[in-house]
């Protein structure tokens, strides 16, 4: 995943003008096509890489005024349910057992996530900072995190984004600038929020593999 992110990095560096306005182009399509292409696509999309970015910003002032704030918040949560739902499938059914051959003839082994601290870890992959919606993804499902525990905490601090991103789209097209300011303080508290959280789970992280490390080193050594 590390040289799938350099390769994205240069990828983007070298060729971001042409991939932005390809990006552009495809949104300048579903809007047109109407809503049940866009939040289709708006599903499928970002299993090959397509930002999400785009479709949560353009949902609220391309469908707002025509659907309602509301009906357009639950048609970009549904979407994004089904897209986590079938990234999580194609990770852990299709490319894990690949991941698991190659980590073999590395001499290594692929890690599994324990139940207990499966939310956290999701949680904490979620809110890192950089990371493309797509590899959190496949991150996720190769490391086997269970789906309830996935689809949840996916689901929750992507709709938490969302919510935010849709009323302050639909706010700006309609010139109001209360509501504009409502859904700036809650990106700034959503923000916040996540960013404390996060701390939190780093440091819970560190403390368990400390104490992890600590009962290992005191196992008393085997005689010869």
């Amino acid at each position: 995943m590390v040289v799938l992110l350099a390769v994205l990095g240069l990828a983007w560096t070298m060729w971001g003008n042409e991939l932005r306005t390809g990006v552009g182009l495809v949104m300048d399509t579903l809007r047109n096509a109407g809503p049940v292409w866009f939040f289709g696509a708006m599903a499928v999309l970002p299993l090959v890489g397509f930002p999400l970015a785009p479709f949560t910003f353009a949902a609220g002032p391309v469908f707002g005024p025509q659907m309602g704030v509301a009906p357009v918040i639950v048609c970009a949560v549904g979407a994004v349910t089904v897209n986590v739902a079938l990234s999580y499938w194609i990770s852990a059914k299709a490319l894990r057992p690949l991941m698991i051959r190659v980590m073999t003839w590395l001499g290594r082994t692929l890690p599994e996530v324990p139940a207990d601290s499966a939310a956290k870890l999701t949680f904490f992959v979620r809110v890192i900072p950089g990371t493309p919606f797509f590899v959190q993804n496949y991150l996720l499902g190769l490391a086997r995190v269970p789906f309830g525990i996935y689809l949840a905490v996916s689901v929750a601090v992507t709709t938490a984004m969302i919510v935010v991103a849709i009323l302050a789209g639909d706010a700006l097209v309609r010139g109001d600038k209360t509501m504009l300011a409502i859904a700036g303080a809650g990106c700034a508290v959503v923000g916040l929020g996540m960013h404390l959280i996060r701390k939190k789970v780093t440091r819970m992280l560190r403390e368990r593999r400390a104490l992890q490390e600590a009962r290992a080193s005191s196992r008393p050594t085997p005689l010869n």
